[in-house]
């Protein structure tokens, strides 16, 4: 089992992916170079989908990681059904992105759901475009990465995707990194959740029409729109992102420099 165990994840950090069992999208956020040519040092920032599933192998492995302190963006509903495994060294925090209300039960209730029924190939860029602002859940994590006594930080929801897309999107942006490579990191999903997400498809083919397989083909995948318009809504309400740092997290010029002292190398 340790041979397995060290084959397993041999390819980390030289890879970002961490290749976690029970998880399909961990992975590590460093690496990434900055506008002013530094790099984002491995093993502070961490997002990953959800952690219910992570065998007893992968939690040996993960507690080899120093993370310290684990982000939910899931909703209470969310968190009852998967919990995260919580371990006695490390502080785990929870606070929405935003309440799902139970819309997603059992492939059979979304395909009969009045909720489905109305969805529509924007949906997922409408939604994106309200996360940035007035967030509770952004605002406590640009709090939680300033103070480097809270890093390594794993960031997480579901599928790792939409919720930790923005979280991540804004830690990168936060330590200069710039907007194409912070596209490129979240296209990534599109990687790592690939096997999955055909997997999915094909078990809900019974239950959708085209036009609904289709939508939900759309809803699983990360699209460079949906994050697109993360920056638009940005752009619009602020002008640009440092004005948005400062004016909507107290971020400031200053703060950000401090920040990225420790981050960057």
């Amino acid at each position: 089992m340790e041979n397995t165990t060290a084959n397993r994840y041999a390819t980390y950090p030289t890879n970002r992916i961490v290749p976690f069992i029970g998880a399909n999208n961990f992975r590590d956020m460093g690496g990434y170079k900055t506008s002013d040519g530094r790099t984002v040092k491995f093993g502070l920032f961490f997002r990953s989908d959800e952690l219910t599933r992570l065998t007893d192998e992968d939690m040996n492995f993960f507690q080899t990681l120093n993370i310290k302190y684990v982000f939910d963006y899931r909703d209470e509903s969310e968190a009852l059904k998967k919990p995260d495994p919580i371990l006695s060294n490390m502080t785990y925090e929870r606070i929405p992105t935003f309440e799902q209300n139970n819309q997603f039960g059992t492939i059979e209730e979304m395909a009969r759901s009045d909720f489905f029924k109305n969805l529509t190939l924007n949906t997922m860029s409408e939604l994106y475009s309200k996360m940035p602002l007035n967030n509770p859940s952004y605002k406590r994590l640009m709090e939680i990465i300033q103070d480097p006594n809270n890093l390594g930080l794993l960031h997480h929801c579901a599928a790792g995707k939409d919720r930790t897309g923005v979280g991540a999107a804004l830690i990168l942006s936060a330590l200069g990194v710039p907007k194409e490579t912070v596209m490129e990191d979240y296209l990534l999903t599109n990687e790592t959740m690939k096997e999955y997400n055909e997997k999915v498809l094909k078990q809900i083919s019974a239950h959708f029409d085209d036009k609904g397989l289709q939508i939900m083909e759309h809803l699983l995948g990360a699209k460079e729109e949906f994050l697109e318009g993360v920056f638009q809504t940005i752009t619009n309400t602020y002008g640009n992102i440092d004005t948005y740092f400062a004016h909507e997290f107290g971020l400031t010029k200053e703060k950000r420099q401090v920040l990225q002292s420790f981050c960057l190398e």
